[in-house]
């Protein structure tokens, strides 16, 4: 039989697989949680405890419970159950039946099907053993005015589980848990009890703490807890003592901070959130509330997170603290998509959306589960899941698991479905030859999705029906088909290509292989063919046998092919491609051949049909329901059979459509619709069949519908703060746009479109999202639905909130007069009818028919209902907590109205200042009655406390009493103020409180220093000079003054300001700012200062310091040689800022350098200029000059420049000294000279002329030239009995200078003896030798004389006279100097000459003495002794400090005083002095013992260092007296004088730096006390015990006995009481002021005589100076050149003097010290000596206390005799320490000044030692000082 073809097998078999798998495949769903067990259980053993767990899913998912290691949940009887629903029971049990396994562990759902399995969340389970417990309470205390917190403390065992539910205020008011308190009482929803504005009334109430077990519902009360009020008086700062650190809530609950500060007074509390970029502040709102310390947030959302800071302050400072919020927001988890279906091979890829109130969550922990197990590459951030490369294997379910930090997990499930996936082929079977008999089995395996179908094919065909053939197939659990052939007994014609078909939806896949069946060839009956235009046609001959040979096709009895289109294969399968209808119809013939010959044949018919053609239709645009619409489908090509369908999105048109399908002809169908709607919106399909294929064509028919409802909205209710959805949907072509609006009125007026924001919510389908409704919400909303067609539709609904009853607070207060009526009101919001009952304490219900006292009135309000309570005549009985409860149908609430009855007021008590400031003080008080609703306001009156002078009382009122304080403003400061506070109420007035006396803080000074003056001293100096501010912009005691200067050409605007202390009664100052730059013009302002700061600047002066010599010496100095006799000498002007003044001009002063014994007096030399520039003539020729240079002002000359050496030119020589010429024998003649005195230059040569003379006539001249080194010549061969003439000439480079004398000789047969050298000075230095020469002719006898004694061969040891007639002497000493003779004779003639040889030796010590002394500098002079014979060439000055180390300094030799500067305050110095000239240094001068002024420390008057009080003492530092010297520190100690007289002292400090003032604290009223004091200075110590008693504690006298024990202890006792000084003071002040008078009306008359004397007699001052002697000085004789000083230049005022009776040898150059020793003391005065002293000797304490003086030097032993009453009567008594001096200046004028007793310890300021500054009071004393002699011992 001919085969058929293959095509329709493979559609028949598609066909078959897919109507079977579809409705297979669409039923499966895996499992989902539709009640997921929460995070946590915990229950009570009591109770027990279950677990709800079920899950949907097809099929219907098994409920299993497992640990949270995964092993199964078991039931334990009477323990644990698993019901059949899923729920997991706990039952009840005994405590001794606990298992922490069972009752404390986790556990987890699971939920499975053949889909997959999920997890639920980890559910912690926790069964608690109920125990007794007790609660505490805990009192964090506060002061008046503050907020207490009281705590219940809960037993840590218990903590978690138990809440508290309400305090108890005894005896029965109940505070519950709100956001924001009633003003007085606040519980927050922590348990923390909160009562602000403390009273002293509250002391006296009790509290109870209510908790409740949230397991066990067990309710316990606390013991009742009274409050503690803190006293604190004073300023105190806040400080934080109870915040809470970190509060988390859920979002939409309530959050409450707590941020509770105490101090005094109260502190004001400011918020601040840190959420953005900077703190902002937190204001009230809607949702917020701002209590002080609490900070309530209703409603939170993620937004409020964050942290918040909040700030308490006062007057005192400020404390804050950071809290953080945490809102923990819900999170929704879903996996996108929930649904992923992927084909296998492929990646499948899930995303975990967090999201939070819509919008996205980030970094979260994930984890991914597949199938109830985690993944192992999961837990981190990522939010995604790849699955690569899927497989059967990884679908399933998986879950998305986010757990957050707080310990909650979140999780969502996706299934992940196997897409279509073509089969794929497992296993095949192979191709086989057997022989006819045994049985054959063929298998095929194939995975596919969805699971493939698999079919069998014999060479085309179906396989043979027969009982030989069986076809087996089954599915694996992988999901796997597999297929078995099975022949039981293989025939031949059962050979052939057997082929497996493996097919699903998404493929096919075939795989083919012969059975080889050995036997003749057989060909299988061929069934009709059908063919497809236009396609492939393979016909497969179905031929048994085997080997077959070949196989042939034939059509109508030709071999095929025979057509282009015709192919026979090699398998001998024939094709044809592409077929025609009319060309390939027939009958077609295959054969088949073995090679033996044998064949077989077989034909088959073959018929081709044409697939159908539709021509494309459409659907007119524009349709809208009601229109009719008509479309035909009609087939353009194609064979019958026929047949045409329609189909709507891919269905059969269902009946109730109302289309119409008409067949036109066999190939058009009609599609009509009569009447268009909504449901024919769609696709419609035209099916066009015939056998040979299957066509469709598409198109969309689109019926514009306009909107209508889906879901209509319809009105609502909703309890108020809960959330509702309003639903609204419509449908429409298009999709509708769904808008919300809400009317702004009534129901026909306008509406405003409802926009997305908190707490409303736009969902996504249309419906409306409404949270925490409040009454704002309540009203009409309109929907409106709108798609473009039509109007759209709309439907407005009423909202309402249906409100249980509430209070806008939960209590509130009524104060009511006492026999008043009370009027009790509670205004109650919520839905009507609303029912209200008062109560009594909460309990009994008042009924004005069994209470004739009260009333009940009730009316509605538009809110709500407001009801009043009217009590008549009220008591205090009748004073309590009342309660308005009101309820409705939806609840009830209670409000609390504290009635108080009040009473006429008590004056208040306690009155004190809590603050004080300059113009402000603080004060508080208490009230003394019990309660504080009596007191309507405070009147605070106050007026200045001045005993002269009584005010009104000035008032002001206090509406606020609770905080019993006022803060009284406008004050002047440092003024004492009478305050008094009367309490207010409605009966009246209270009496006054006790009067309180405050003093006003001090303030910086409001007004500067007046009258500010400068005015120059000196070049250095400017004398300030100020007026005190005002007395009222004093405010305060002025303690000083700021003055400030700077120069005025600087450009700097900084000033450089010194400090000086004042005396606190603001009198005038002044201050000498000294060390300044030198004629340079300063401004100066000054400020004063009090104890709180500076106030403003004076007014700025300027003043210029005076002129004075240049501090620096001309510059740049050059020299130049111009002649022999003129030098050139040139330099620049000093530097411009060391000037100091206008120059004048120069002085050049130069001197020639002359090694002479002693230099000429008038050798140096000055001329002065205004040039710069100076020729110096008539010089010295040939000289080496030292020439300085120095610039002068009109006040004198400035520093000398270095000395700068210059030559002269050289010149011609002068005439050589002298010449001799004598006869050496008959015909030779000796001549020698003398060099010239004054060569003026290098001598070069020697000119020696001769001349012959016979009579007058010359006969002959000759001139014979002689270096410069020979200084004789001999002429021989001479004329005898001839006159010859000689004379000398010397030569420099210049020229031959002038001739000597003319010498002239007779030429002689007899030589007389004659002497050819010369005599004359001979200078050596000691030590050295000397050759005196006494060269002869005529051989004569030589005889030396020293003066008048011939000198003898060996007569001084030290000389030797040589043959050649010189004297040579060795060892010089000073004694070896005189004249020496030289005498010659030899009978013919005699001849003498005289060498006067001079000794230089070091010169003998000069004569020092000290002319005055300061406080820091020492001036003396000297006079030179013996100079030794040569120049002095300088000294040098050596002193030292006692014990310290010898310092030296070079002095001038021309100078003859000296100053020491820089020396330290009342010490001794050493002081001795040498000279030196070229020869060596003399010995030392007698040292000097000389003192520097100062002593050490005075002692004070004890009312000038002591000011007692009730606690304290002030010791006034400043009016220790320095005498002198600075103080440097204090030691300051003092003890309680009592019996015990070992009693300890209390230390104060041991270093206290020197200051104006200090302050002793924490002393005992009325007590006598000892106080020590040691003041250290340079100069020693000082010690003084004083004795003094503190007043009472109001400030009074102390009583008279202790007063008599402090006079008994011979010591001064102080008082600090002021009534008792006024009038000391005022006598005293009294006779100051007449002795101040007197004193300076003398001086005035004594200063202007002698500053006229001074003036008058300036010429002969040094005359005057020498009469001015206040002592007499007892002369005694001296050797050599030691004399009495005879001006006052040399005299010290304040000098002892050793003089010494016997000398040294004057041949010694060190001589021993003095043999006999007489000590003389004088005083002297001279004005200007006393110039630059710093400090007078102290003056003299009338009643000194018990001190004890330490001087740090004792040099002195032996006993000095002075003159005692030097201070009475020398002018210098009535001078105090701080005169002016200007020592050796050159100002015309001295100026001097006085200063008071105050300033003896101010001399130096607080900026620079440099300055030392005085304050020049109104009020003047003059001290008169005992004898404090300075002394300088010579020793």
């Amino acid at each position: 039989m001919w085969i058929s073809s293959r095509f329709f097998v493979i559609f028949l078999l598609l066909h078959l697989d897919t109507t079977c798998s579809e409705p297979f495949e669409a039923h499966l769903r895996g499992p989902g949680f539709v009640m997921e067990p929460p995070g946590r259980v915990e229950f009570s053993n009591s109770s027990g405890g279950w677990l709800d767990c079920s899950a949907s899913g097809s099929p219907q998912p098994t409920v299993d419970w497992v640990h949270a290691d995964g092993s199964a949940v078991t039931e334990i009887h009477g323990v644990r159950r698993v019901l059949r629903n899923g729920t997991l029971v706990l039952m009840p049990f005994a405590a001794a039946a606990y298992h922490q396994d069972v009752h404390n562990t986790i556990y987890r759902c699971i939920a499975s099907n053949s889909v997959g399995r999920i997890v639920s969340r980890d559910v912690q389970v926790r069964a608690v053993v109920a125990q007794a417990y007790k609660v505490d309470v805990e009192v964090l205390s506060a002061s008046r005015g503050c907020t207490a917190i009281l705590r219940c403390v809960v037993p840590t065992f218990v903590k978690e589980l138990v809440r508290v539910v309400s305090w108890v205020h005894e005896p029965a008011i109940y505070i519950y848990p709100s956001l924001q308190g009633d003003g007085k009482f606040h519980l927050l929803p922590t348990g923390e009890l909160l009562i602000h504005n403390l009273q002293e009334s509250d002391e006296s109430q009790s509290f109870r703490c209510r908790s409740m077990h949230r397991l066990t519902r067990q309710v316990v009360v606390s013991s009742p807890t009274r409050l503690r009020i803190n006293s604190h008086r004073g300023i105190i700062s806040p400080s934080v003592v109870e915040h809470t650190a970190h509060v988390q809530v859920s979002q939409d609950e309530g959050a409450v901070l707590l941020c509770v500060a105490q101090g005094c007074p109260s502190p004001e509390y400011s918020w601040y959130t840190h959420n953005g970029a900077g703190p902002l502040p937190v204001l009230s709102g809607p949702r917020v509330r701002l209590l002080g310390p609490i900070l309530a947030i209703e409603a939170v959302t993620g937004e409020d997170s964050g942290v918040y800071k909040c700030t308490a302050g006062n007057v005192g400072g400020e404390a804050s603290a950071e809290l953080r919020l945490t809102v923990a927001t819900p999170i929704q988890v879903e996996i996108s998509p929930n649904v992923l279906s992927v084909h296998m091979g492929g990646t499948a890829e899930f995303r975990c959306l967090v999201t939070s109130n819509g919008s996205p969550v980030g970094m979260q922990n994930i984890l991914w589960y597949k199938d109830g197990r985690q993944l192992p590459s999961s837990g981190r951030v990522e939010d995604t899941l790849v699955v690569p490369r899927v497989s059967r294997e990884n679908r399933g379910m998986y879950q998305c698991v986010v757990r957050r930090p707080e310990g909650d997990t979140f999780q969502a499930t996706a299934e992940l479905q196997l897409g279509d996936a073509p089969p794929v082929l497992l296993y095949s079977f192979i191709e086989q030859t057997l022989q006819p008999g045994p049985a054959v089995s063929l298998k095929c395996s194939a995975a596919g999705n969805p699971t493939p179908q698999i079919s069998w094919t014999l060479d085309g065909f179906p396989l043979p029906s027969n009982g030989r053939f069986m076809i087996g197939q089954y599915i694996t659990v992988h999901g796997d088909v597999i297929s078995h052939v099975n022949i039981s007994h293989v025939m031949v014609e059962d050979g052939g290509e057997y082929a497996c078909n493996a097919e699903n939806r998404a493929g096919r896949v075939q795989h083919a292989a012969r059975l080889n069946i050995y036997g003749l060839p057989y060909i299988r009956l061929i069934p009709k063919v059908t063919a497809v235009s236009g396609e492939t046609l393979n016909l497969k001959c179905p031929v048994a046998g085997y080997p077959i040979e070949e196989i042939h096709w034939e059509r109508g009895g030709r071999e095929l092919p025979d057509d282009i289109r015709q192919r026979v294969q090699p398998d001998g399968s024939l094709t044809i491609s592409p077929v025609q209808k009319n060309s390939d119809s027939g009958v077609y013939t295959c054969w088949a051949r073995n090679k033996q010959g044998h064949s077989a044949r077989r034909s088959g018919e073959v018929t081709v049909i044409v697939p159908p053609s539709i021509e494309p239709f459409a659907f007119q645009e524009g349709l809208a329901e009601g229109m009719r619409t008509r479309t035909v489908c009609g087939v353009s090509r194609g064979d019958p059979p026929l047949k045409l369908i329609w189909l709507k999105d891919g269905d059969p048109l269902p009946d109730l459509l109302g289309a119409n399908v008409t067949m036109l002809d066999q190939y058009s169908s009609l599609l009509s619709i009569p009447s268009l709607s909504a449901t024919h919106s769609g696709e419609y399909t035209c099916v066009a069949k015939n056998p040979a294929a299957e066509i469709k064509y598409t198109a969309l028919l689109q019926v514009k519908v306009p909107p209508r409802w889906i879901v209509e909205p319809v009105d609502a209710n909703v309890e108020r703060n809960r959330h509702i959805m309003l639903h609204c949907q419509a449908q429409g072509v298009p999709t509708p746009s769904i808008v919300w609006k809400k009317a702004t009125g009534s129901k026909s007026g306008e509406y405003e479109e409802v926009r997305e924001r908190p707490f409303t919510k736009l969902l996504g389908n249309g419906s409306l999202l409404l949270q925490h409704v409040k009454e704002d919400r309540e009203g009409f909303y309109l929907c409106q639905a709108n798609n473009g067609i039509g109007t759209g539709i709309g439907k407005v609904i009423q909202l309402k909130v249906n409100s249980s009853p509430y209070f806008s607070s939960t209590s509130r207060s009524v104060m009511v007069k006492k026999g008043d009526t009370a009027l009790l009101q509670c205004a109650v919001s919520g839905d009507k009818p609303i029912n209200i009952v008062w109560m009594r304490s909460g309990k009994n219900t008042l009924n004005p028919s069994t209470n004739y006292k009260i009333s009940v009135k009730q009316e509605a309000t538009p809110d709500g209902v407001s009801a009043e309570l009217q009590i008549r005549t009220v008591d205090a009985t009748d004073s309590g907590p009342y309660f308005c409860r009101a309820s409705n149908l939806y609840g009830n609430d209670q409000q609390l109205v504290q009635l108080q009855v009040q009473e006429p007021p008590l004056p208040p008590s306690v009155l004190e200042a809590a603050m004080i400031s300059s113009r402000s003080v603080n004060l508080k008080w208490q009230p003394k009655s019990l309660g504080t609703g009596d007191v309507t306001k405070y009147l605070v009156e106050f007026r200045e406390a001045d005993p002269l002078f009584v005010e009104q009382w000035q008032q002001i009122e206090v509406k606020d009493p609770p905080h019993f304080n006022a803060l009284i403003e406008n004050l002047k400061p440092a003024t004492r103020y009478a305050f008094r506070v009367i309490a207010e109420g409605s009966a009246g007035r209270s009496a006054p409180s006790q009067e309180l006396i405050v003093r006003t803080e001090p303030q910086r000074p409001a007004g500067p220093p007046l009258s500010l003056s400068a005015r120059p001293l000196s070049s250095t100096e400017l004398l300030i000079s100020w007026v005190a501010p005002l007395p009222e912009l004093r405010h305060g005691d002025i303690q000083g003054y700021n003055v400030g200067y700077k120069l005025s050409s600087s450009g700097n605007t900084v000033y450089n300001f010194t400090s000086i202390s004042g005396d606190g009664d603001g009198g005038n100052g002044e201050l000498l700012l000294s060390g300044l730059a030198k004629f340079a013009r300063y401004t100066v302002v000054v400020q004063a200062f009090n104890q709180v700061g500076p106030g403003p600047l004076s007014e700025p002066t300027a003043a210029q310091t005076m002129e004075d010599v240049p501090s620096r010496p001309p510059e740049d100095v050059r020299c130049a040689a111009l002649s022999s006799q003129s030098l050139q000498v040139s330099w620049q002007p000093p530097p411009i800022y060391h000037t100091n003044g206008l120059l004048q001009g120069y002085k050049l002063i130069f001197e020639p350098i002359i090694d002479d014994i002693q230099p000429s007096k008038d050798e140096v030399e000055s001329r002065k200029t205004t040039a710069l520039t100076m020729v110096l003539t008539g010089l010295r020729k040939y000289t080496n000059y030292s020439i300085q240079v120095l610039a002068h002002t009109r006040m004198g000359d400035g520093a000398v420049s270095k000395p700068l050496f210059c030559h002269s030119e050289e010149d011609v020589p002068e005439a050589p000294a002298d010449i001799k010429v004598v006869s050496s024998s008959s015909q030779s003649l000796y001549i020698s000279w003398l060099a010239p005195t004054e060569p003026n230059g290098v001598i070069t040569k020697y000119s020696l002329y001769t001349r012959v003379v016979n009579g007058r006539e010359e006969l002959n001249n000759e001139k014979r030239s002689l270096p410069s080194q020979q200084a004789y010549y001999e002429a021989k061969g001479l004329h005898p009995h001839m006159e010859y003439q000689f004379w000398v000439t010397a030569s420099t480079r210049v020229g031959e200078g002038k001739s000597s004398r003319v010498s002239s000789q007779i030429t002689t047969n007899r030589v007389p003896a004659r002497i050819i050298s010369f005599g004359g000075p001979v200078v050596r230095p000691w030590r050295s030798t000397v050759t005196l020469p006494c060269t002869a002719v005529g051989k004569p006898k030589r005889e030396w004389f020293k003066g008048d004694v011939a000198l003898r061969q060996g007569g001084l040891h030290n000389s030797q006279m040589l043959d050649s007639g010189d004297l040579i002497i060795s060892s010089l000493q000073l004694a070896d100097g005189g004249n020496y003779s030289c005498q010659v004779d030899n009978g013919i003639g005699t001849d003498r000459l005289t060498h006067t040889l001079l000794v230089q030796v070091p010169p003998t010590s000069p004569t020092l003495y000290v002319t005055s002394a300061t406080s820091s500098s020492i001036l003396m002079h000297w006079k030179c002794g013996f100079t030794g014979n040569a120049p002095i060439t300088g000294y040098t000055l050596f002193y030292r400090r006692t014990n310290g180390n010898t310092d030296e300094m070079q002095l001038s030799r021309h100078a003859s005083s000296h100053e020491l500067k820089g020396l330290v305050c009342g010490s001794t110095y050493q002081i001795h002095m040498s000279a030196q000239n070229k020869v060596g240094t003399s010995p030392t001068s007698t040292t000097l013992h000389v003192r520097t002024q100062g002593q050490s420390p005075g002692h004070p008057a004890s009312t000038a260092l002591l000011a007692p009080n009730s606690t304290s003492l002030l010791v006034r530092l400043h009016s220790w007296p320095d005498n002198g010297c600075p103080l440097l520190y204090f030691v300051l100690q003092y003890r309680a004088v009592t019996e015990d007289p070992d009693a300890e002292w209390v230390l104060v400090s041991n270093a206290l730096k020197p200051q104006r003032r200090i302050m002793v604290n924490n002393l005992r009223p009325s007590t006598l006390y000892q106080l020590r004091m040691e003041a250290h200075n340079v100069a020693g110590i000082s010690q003084a015990d004083f004795s003094f008693v503190t007043l009472t504690k109001d400030g009074d006298p102390p009583p008279p006995e202790i007063m008599h024990r402090g006079h008994s202890g011979h010591t001064t006792v102080i008082l600090g009481n002021i009534n008792l000084l006024i009038p000391s003071v005022a006598a005293v002040s009294g006779l100051i002021c007449t002795i101040i008078m007197v004193v300076v009306c003398y001086r005035h008359k004594q200063a202007n005589h002698i500053q006229k004397e001074s003036l008058d007699n300036r010429a002969n001052s040094e005359a005057a100076q020498r009469e001015r002697y206040y002592a007499t000085i007892h002369k005694v004789s001296m050797q050599n050149n030691d004399k009495i000083p005879e001006t006052s230049e040399d005299i010290s005022p304040y000098a002892t003097f050793q003089l010494s009776e016997a000398g040294g040898n004057m041949s010694q150059p060190h001589h021993g010290g003095p043999a006999n020793t007489l000590l003389h003391s004088f005083m002297y005065h001279e004005r200007a000596l006393a110039e630059g002293c710093s400090s007078p000797p102290p003056a003299a304490v009338l009643n000194p206390p018990t001190t004890t003086t330490t001087h740090h030097h004792h040099n002195h032993q032996r006993p000095l005799k002075t003159i005692h009453n030097y201070y009475q009567t020398s002018p210098f008594h009535n001078i105090s320490k701080n005169r002016r001096r200007h020592s050796r200046k050159t100002e015309p004028e001295s100026e001097e000044s006085e200063s008071d007793q105050d300033q003896l310890t101010s001399s130096r300021t607080e900026s620079s030692n440099q300055h030392e500054g005085k304050i020049k009071h109104n009020s003047r004393l003059i001290q008169h000082f005992p004898n404090h002699n300075i002394s300088i011992t010579y020793l």
